[in-house]
């Protein structure tokens, strides 16, 4: 019986320490002058990149080669039915892709054609949309806040591309992966301090969801609706409580320690910055303050691997990854397993974006 203990104990540690590797393949520079300010991104089947960019006086869709050189834009800032208002979130599931205009509080749904074309064959009003969507079949998923007809509060809801039927997925008392009210409402107070952010991916029909101050990921069937929590801080994962008097002084922007004392607080935590799911995995990103270049600090990335069941399956750094931005663009080619994230860095002139490929190796 200790023999057999000994031998499970050998296969788990194997499985956490040496199962899976992520591998930095190289680093892509964004064109210079040409990417203003992205809220995210996605990659095409051949690799090349498409991003929005809201700050572009056109407020354009732009497409970068694998070399990070810009090779096609379009898009036209205008309150037209083919202009945008404040493009910011999107996804690419081929050979569909979505885009939030939050300027017109809509989702524009395009198909993909031949040579970077794209035909228009959705507008999605979304006026509860605050953060990240995703294509879910022919239905688009999103973050925000909606209430039911029947007076129920949900945090993540779903329109088909028609925008005629709306389902409600997440109810608010299991966001940031609690069981009740009471802990959703415990949480938020001790916790949340700043704009919602909230990240997910889909693998089949299964939904995974994890809101940024604390690492418990929310799994969903689309299809039956049950709802789970998996998910463990892993040791470097710094979780700080706020108490109210400091919220208050944070939460006000009129008082001018409010700023000061906001970046001591988040100079302290961590913060997950990204999530992406395969068929036997769903993994998280998060982020740690802790690097300095020239007095100026730094987001490091680590990433913690679960089954689905739950089992943590591996942790590591992300270096040489770093980032001014702890919000950390990224995408998974599920087919290729390849992860990219978008490192965001600045200067006096402009926002410097560079690219970052990894191999996602089991």
């Amino acid at each position: 019986m200790r023999k057999l203990a000994f031998i499970s104990a050998v296969l788990i540690f194997s499985n956490l320490c040496f199962a899976w590797d992520i591998k930095f393949i190289k680093k892509i520079p964004v064109e210079d002058g040409v990417l203003f300010n992205s809220a995210g991104f996605v990659v095409l089947e051949d690799g090349n990149f498409l991003f929005t960019d809201f700050k572009d006086k056109e407020n354009q869709i732009k497409i970068f080669n694998e070399d990070g050189k810009l090779i096609r834009a379009w898009g036209k800032m205008g309150p037209g039915p083919d202009e945008f208002g404040g493009l910011g979130f999107l996804d690419y599931q081929k050979p569909y892709l979505a885009v939030a205009d939050a300027g017109r509080h809509r989702i524009s749904v395009f198909e993909k054609l031949k040579n970077y074309e794209f035909k228009k064959i959705g507008d999605i009003l979304a006026w509860e949309q605050e953060g990240t969507i995703k294509i879910y079949q022919k239905n688009i998923l999103m973050h925000g806040y909606i209430v039911s007809p029947e007076g129920k509060k949900y945090k993540l809801f779903m329109r088909d591309w028609s925008g005629r039927k709306t389902e409600y997925i997440l109810p608010i008392e299991h966001d940031y992966g609690a069981k009740s009210m009471s802990e959703y409402q415990k949480i938020k107070e001790e916790l949340d301090f700043s704009l919602p952010l909230a990240f997910m991916d889909i693998y089949e029909d299964t939904l995974f969801y994890v809101r940024d101050v604390r690492l418990r990921v929310v799994k969903i069937d689309l299809k039956s609706k049950k709802i789970g929590v998996i998910g463990k801080e892993p040791k470097n994962f710094r979780v700080k409580p706020i108490d109210k008097k400091t919220k208050k002084i944070v939460m006000d922007r009129q008082n001018p320690k409010g700023k000061e004392l906001l970046e001591e607080i988040v100079t302290k935590r961590s913060f997950a910055s990204g999530l992406f799911a395969g068929k036997d995995f769903v993994a998280v990103i998060y982020v740690n303050r802790e690097k300095k270049i020239d007095g100026n600090p730094y987001w490091i990335p680590y990433i913690q691997i679960y089954d689905h069941s739950g089992q943590v399956l591996h942790e590591q750094s992300l270096a040489p990854f770093f980032s001014e931005d702890r919000l950390i663009p990224l995408y998974y080619l599920k087919d290729k397993g390849l992860l990219y994230l978008c490192s965001i860095t600045s200067s006096e002139a402009a926002y410097q974006y560079e690219i970052y490929k990894y191999s996602v190796e089991q």
